[in-house]
């Protein structure tokens, strides 16, 4: 089919959107609203199977970096303005689900054929696919693709008469009857497993972070905690914290922290010592340091927050304190007009401190949608 019978089979599908949203539904009994939502819900989950098409078929003709961006996440966060995880979502779905050619053009079934049948005909939902694309990818990578299909085959049937999370156990109790000694451990599994993420800024300023390590990265850091996160050291409540050596029985008898609030302080002695000694190198063109921006009328009253390059909020009083030990440039605002204070052009492109300057008045790059 031609572009304008594509064109002419979309402008027909709003058009018959349109006329679906200015009928009235005041006459409909309630048997025959239920019947209305069902056609209406079974067509939301049909209509992603033509997004996975487009998906594909876009990521076969061009590449991020031609229309602009850097990943094809932000081709779509921006485009469309929904978040980089549900970009990510979407892309990650289109991969499973999406028909695919071998390299010499042969067409290949979708990674998930059977959740893709049940899908185009409107049977299983977002969260249904969820659950199994989940369920499938924690399938033994020993199992063969005879037995994996009519895994999922099984799976897709249970699908169509329960939720998500009727759905959830029943995966759950296959992969368990499935391989019940649990996987066996295998470094490729070990290093596809290794994350390290940070959730969103609490009220409260505190961040969490979730890991998952290889036994050598804890290995790394057992060694940490073991030295810097003894009692006694690097304790924050010190006038002279003990952050080399060993500790006096004083610093050690004056520590009343846990064992969590001493790993804390070791990994925040590890961080300061990398920003102090310069060795993080560069990045976008600048030294790896923190940059935080406040304003003239927030320092003098040691009230308000500062804010730093990526984003996180921190309370006056922790940029005063960090500004004291730490490497970092930091960038002081009128509080009134928003002007940068003693910032002067002497140079028809931006030096490295105006460039800083830059990043801490935007809060990052200025580009729609950029993250950085």
């Amino acid at each position: 089919m031609d572009v304008g019978g594509v064109q002419a089979a979309v402008t027909a599908l709003r058009a018959a959107h349109d006329a679906v949203a200015a009928l009235s539904f005041d006459q409909l009994t309630s048997p025959e609203v239920l019947g209305v939502l069902d056609d209406l819900e079974t067509l939301s989950c049909q209509l992603p199977v033509l997004g996975h098409r487009l998906l594909t078929r876009l990521q076969a003709e061009t590449t991020p970096k031609a229309l602009g961006a850097k990943s094809w996440r932000e081709v779509m966060a921006v485009r469309w303005r929904i978040s980089p995880s549900e970009a990510g979502r979407r892309l990650e779905e289109a991969g499973l689900l999406a028909a695919r050619q071998t390299l010499i053009g042969a067409p290949l079934d979708p990674v998930l054929a059977c959740t893709a049948i049940a899908q185009s005909h409107g049977l299983v939902n977002r969260e249904h696919v969820a659950v199994l694309a989940n369920a499938m990818s924690r399938i033994p990578p020993a199992v063969d693709d005879t037995t994996r299909g009519q895994i999922e085959a099984d799976l897709v049937r249970t699908a169509m008469s329960v939720g998500p999370k009727q759905l959830k156990d029943n995966a759950d109790r296959t992969i368990f009857l499935l391989d019940q000694d649990g996987p066996e451990p295998d470094d490729t599994e070990r290093a596809r497993r290794r994350s390290a993420t940070k959730g969103p800024q609490q009220p409260d300023g505190m961040v969490r972070l979730t890991a998952t390590l290889t036994p050598q990265a804890w290995a790394v850091f057992e060694a940490v905690f073991a030295t810097l996160g003894a009692p006694g050291m690097c304790n924050p409540d010190d006038e002279q914290p003990c952050v080399s050596g060993t500790p006096t029985q004083q610093q050690i008898d004056d520590d009343h922290r846990t064992l969590g609030q001493r790993q804390h302080d070791a990994l925040m002695t590890v961080g300061r010592r990398m920003l102090d000694s310069g060795e993080l190198g560069r990045h976008n063109g600048l030294p790896a340091t923190i940059i935080i921006r406040t304003t003239l009328q927030d320092l003098e009253s040691r009230a308000g927050v500062g804010v730093t390059g990526g984003g996180t909020v921190m309370p006056i009083r922790d940029v005063i304190g960090l500004a004291g030990r730490a490497n970092l440039f930091l960038a002081v605002f009128d509080g009134a007009t928003g002007s940068a204070l003693n910032l002067f052009r002497a140079r028809r492109t931006a030096s490295r401190a105006q460039r800083l300057m830059l990043i801490a008045r935007d809060g990052g790059c200025t580009k729609p949608g950029c993250t950085v």
